[in-house]
């Protein structure tokens, strides 16, 4: 397997497929006893988009995401499937071929960012370390550091403080602001966040919110970020790809999701658990059951047991992921035999 060519760092044009995701599983452990953290999944992301990765705890979400970088934790591997970024494949490529991407131009924000700066040395001295290793990013340390100074900016912090800072002396708020902006040092086409509001209150959560929106804007940047939360999703996603119990259930516009054109029960049954302040008084409604046990699966479709619409074939059968003529996909056997019958 050979590398990414130095070719795949030109633009590619908005709209574009930049990230495609084909039948990819991944499995922790080997034999009858492995677990598939994600199984038969395919996705695109195209360049310019805001695309959401949702679902509840322990559907694979995070795993998907760890896996366009090659950093599954063992003893998970991808077992079936590939990755392309830029129409090149990705899968199988060794540590050090990886290595040429990442942060290049793949980046990643982990969900612990409260905890990935050394404690012991200075933001500025770690940004430094970054630079030696990237030493052809930037034509000196000087116009590396001063683009991170202007990252800075852009993630409204004070330069010459963080410079100067231990992570012992920032709030939470302001290292996951710098968590950020190092991921964006040396200018990646993709950056993907896990989980980046959850550990902060709702201040700061609404200030990584509209950082996110003018980083976007700003630099172009396609970004895919891990959440559970739907009202981040609604207010900053351009396209969201639903996952349960390891599988894509429906992938779509945000104005598809959210508006009426969701198709999937479990995607009905999240929006429906959202609170609402228009409809004070209303009881939230909870979905019943719990996440199936991805060492016992159920047959058929795995949101069979808990889904009100459920019939024999839904138990029987998994259903396929289906596409209508606007991308929008959907594996659910009711949905697609209602799709099917309208001639949609």
């Amino acid at each position: 397997m050979t590398a990414v060519s130095q070719s795949s760092r030109a633009t590619t044009a908005v709209g574009e497929p930049l990230l495609e995701i084909k039948n990819l599983t991944v499995a922790f452990g080997e034999g009858p006893g492995s677990v598939r953290a994600v199984e038969d999944v395919s996705l695109t992301v195209n360049a310019g988009e805001i695309c959401a990765l949702v679902g509840e705890s322990g559907c694979g979400k995070s795993t998907l995401a760890y896996s366009l970088l090659g950093i599954v934790p063992p003893p998970g591997q991808v077992i079936a499937g590939e990755v392309t970024f830029r129409g090149e494949s990705t899968t199988g490529l060794s540590t050090a071929e990886f290595n040429k991407l990442r942060g290049a131009e793949l980046a990643m924000v982990f969900q612990g960012a409260m905890n990935a700066f050394n404690p012991v040395l200075t933001i500025g001295k770690q940004v430094e370390h970054i630079l030696q290793a990237h030493p052809e990013s930037f034509a000196d340390p000087q116009e590396g550091r001063q683009y991170f100074e202007h990252l800075l900016e852009l993630v409204q912090l004070q330069p010459e403080r963080i410079w100067k800072s231990y992570e012992s002396q920032l709030s939470g708020g302001m290292k996951q602001r710098v968590a950020i902006a190092v991921s964006l040092l040396l200018k990646p086409s993709v950056v993907i966040l896990d989980e980046p509001t959850t550990a902060l209150d709702v201040l700061n959560q609404r200030l990584v919110i509209d950082i996110l929106k003018d980083l976007h804007r700003t630099l172009g940047v396609t970004i895919i970020f891990v959440t559970h939360d739907l009202a981040v999703v609604a207010e900053l996603a351009t396209r969201v790809a639903v996952m349960y119990a390891g599988r894509l259930v429906e992938s779509g516009t945000t104005e598809e999701i959210f508006g009426n054109g969701r198709r999937h029960p479990y995607v009905e049954a999240l929006i429906g658990a959202i609170p609402s302040v228009l409809n004070a008084g209303l009881r939230v409604k909870p979905i019943g059951g719990s996440v199936p046990n991805l060492a016992k699966l159920p047959p058929g479709c795995r949101f069979a047991p808990r889904c009100p619409l459920a019939e024999p074939v839904c138990s029987a059968q998994e259903p396929d992921l289906i596409s209508d003529d606007h991308d929008h996909l959907v594996a659910c056997h009711v949905a697609n035999r209602a799709l099917e019958v309208s001639g949609a």
